[in-house]
């Protein structure tokens, strides 16, 4: 039981990791304007304005960025976890779901960007289950 609990965490942990990482690589090639916080609701305006302007290459960086995120936590928590291990990471693939949607809630994204990410989502779930039931990872 606990090695599951680990595995949930452990996956969790990977995308956030991963996404916030290679997010703020990506800052760096696009950067905000100076003093702009996204988390500050004074600046929500200045922050949709600085998304409208955002090139074509940052929002691949962004959806790469989640999508990685989702793959290596599904396939940390998936390979940690003692049993089911394909529930895991449908559980951490889930989670990354429930994050792109709440940020697409949140602020505007292209339409390419919503439609692709649950496509690519599927992807990654059957491609981490393929992974976690090649010889030698039993799936009990």
């Amino acid at each position: 039981m606990a090695r599951n609990i680990g595995a949930v965490l452990a996956g969790f942990l990977v995308v956030v990791v991963v996404v916030a990482g290679l997010q703020y690589a990506g800052s760096m090639f696009y950067p905000p304007p100076e003093g702009l916080d996204p988390f500050d609701p004074a600046d929500a305006e200045a922050f949709v304005g600085y998304l409208a302007d955002m090139p074509l290459a940052s929002w691949v960086w962004v959806f790469g960025s989640e999508i990685l995120g989702a793959f290596l936590g599904a396939l940390a928590a998936g390979r940690i976890a003692n049993s089911h291990r394909s529930w895991f990471a449908a559980g951490i693939v889930a989670l990354a779901v429930a994050g792109s949607i709440n940020n697409w809630v949140s602020f505007s994204h292209p339409t390419w960007f919503m439609v692709g990410q649950p496509v690519a989502y599927l992807l990654v779930f059957l491609m981490v289950t393929w992974l976690l039931r090649r010889p030698g990872q039993q799936d009990s």
